[in-house]
């Protein structure tokens, strides 16, 4: 079954959204009432900060990762997995599938549920006690900026779906916080590579080199072009190649399980 077919991913996108729709729905009635205690007693305390981008980041962030985390749990199931594996589709369609459905269906789903129940709430406030917190904007460049940040970032969350059999989100996690270990390792080497002139013992003063820089003027000249060369390196590797390698990873090792 080589061949993409839109209607056999219109027909894993169905399974895949009404899959434990009896838990999401649990799940979006304790998040909604959560929302409108805490927004109501915040109202009663007359704290009238931005409530509403503080609840949902959370909800989008921990939530999808958490829900991204459990997306191929019935691959690693004995009795499910085969099941899984056998559906009419491509190993491209189920993936697809998958991956639509926990990147935008997740955020943009979120998104418009949050809308809702934090308009809902914001008018009772206004009904009762006249005031209430700022309407939550979800159009926002910041709150866009946090959407598009999660659709790169759950990612990584798919690839250890996919790779780890239980606790996904636990061992992913543990593997970022190693790799972020390893990442501040190679920079101190790095930096004690460059900057060993200025070594004091086991540790490296900087503080002669910023001085003569900004005795001499040339201390904006010489940072700032560095500064920006690393930021637009670091905006590179974000945008636009974390999210595909992890894309292809990912579906190179859901491939792997299907043969």
């Amino acid at each position: 079954m080589k061949s993409f077919s839109i209607r056999r991913l219109g027909l894993l996108l169905r399974r895949d959204f009404s899959t434990g729709y009896k838990s999401v729905l649990i799940a979006m009635a304790a998040v909604g009432g959560f929302v409108i205690l805490v927004s109501v007693l915040s109202t009663l305390g007359r704290q009238f900060g931005p409530l509403h981008p503080q609840m949902y980041v959370p909800l989008l962030f921990l939530g999808g990762y958490i829900v991204t985390s459990l997306t191929f749990k019935e691959l690693h199931l004995n009795g499910q997995g085969v099941f899984y594996l056998t559906l009419p589709g491509s190993s491209l369609e189920k993936y697809l599938s998958k991956l639509l459905v926990t990147s935008a269906g997740y955020a943009f789903g979120s998104l418009f549920f949050y809308t809702a129940v934090a308009s809902a709430v914001e008018g009772i406030n206004r009904l009762i006690f006249g005031y209430g917190h700022p309407f939550f904007n979800p159009f926002s460049r910041t709150m866009l900026l946090i959407v598009a940040a999660y659709l790169v970032t759950h990612a990584v969350f798919l690839v250890g779906s996919i790779y780890f059999r239980k606790l996904a989100f636990i061992k992913t996690n543990l593997y970022l916080w190693l790799f972020g270990i390893v990442v501040v390792i190679l920079v101190a080497v790095l930096g004690w590579i460059i900057f060993r002139d200025f070594a004091t013992g086991s540790r490296i003063d900087l503080e002669p080199y910023f001085q003569r820089l900004g005795e001499s003027g040339q201390m904006q000249a010489v940072l700032e072009p560095i500064a920006m060369k690393f930021w637009q390196v670091a905006k590179v590797l974000f945008w636009g190649l974390l999210a595909p390698v992890c894309w292809v990873i990912s579906y190179l090792r859901l491939r792997e399980t299907e043969v």
